[in-house]
């Protein structure tokens, strides 16, 4: 695996919001770590989880989890050997004891994990909607219409809190790009 590609996601999303999307993720590389998509990995995602959204399977296309600033979205390779980082894997949320525990819905596929450990998943009887699930108290804190709505959420949550000083450049990126 590698580091996404932008220009695979600017001939993913030539137009709409995920145009901009995609120029933010750009403007904004040194701040988040998302990796390398495939069809092979859309391959892997289906396997378990037939039915994903449309958006979402658009996204793994290109865009195959990673660090979201300071959101971990699943990955299907706990390992990047490449990069020499690991990474949370969607398997690690799928175990039934914790399942059960974080009283998760069998309906429900998590796809990220907040830094504050809540998680986001897709409703799957409700097209794709996106929530967060407050772990600790274990009720829907928000919710989005779509993965382009929660996506532009975070995108707009991380420009303020790199305006505010509060999310520093990522180590590997600045490796990545000479800037130590």
């Amino acid at each position: 695996m590698a580091f996404v590609n932008y220009d695979l996601l600017k001939k993913a999303y030539p137009e709409s919001r995920m145009k901009e999307n995609v120029r933010r993720l750009k403007d904004y590389d040194l701040f988040h770590c998302l990796l390398a998509g495939s069809s092979n990995r859309v391959a892997a995602v289906k396997k378990h989880i037939p039915n994903l959204p449309n958006d979402f399977q658009k996204w793994l296309e290109v865009c195959d989890g990673g660090m979201l600033f300071d959101t971990a979205m699943l990955t299907t390779k706990s390992h990047d050997s490449d990069l020499d980082l690991s990474f949370e894997i969607y398997g690690d949320y799928y175990d039934a004891a914790y399942r059960k525990d974080k009283n998760l819905s069998d309906n429900w596929f998590v796809f990220a994990v907040a830094i504050h450990s809540d998680l986001f998943c897709f409703d799957m009887e409700k097209n794709g909607q996106v929530f967060q699930w407050d772990v600790e108290e274990h009720k829907v804190y928000a919710k989005w219409p779509s993965f382009e709505d929660w996506l532009t959420d975070q995108i707009n949550e991380a420009v303020e809190l790199i305006a505010n000083e509060d999310l520093e450049p990522l180590d590997i990126k600045l490796e990545a790009y000479g800037n130590e």
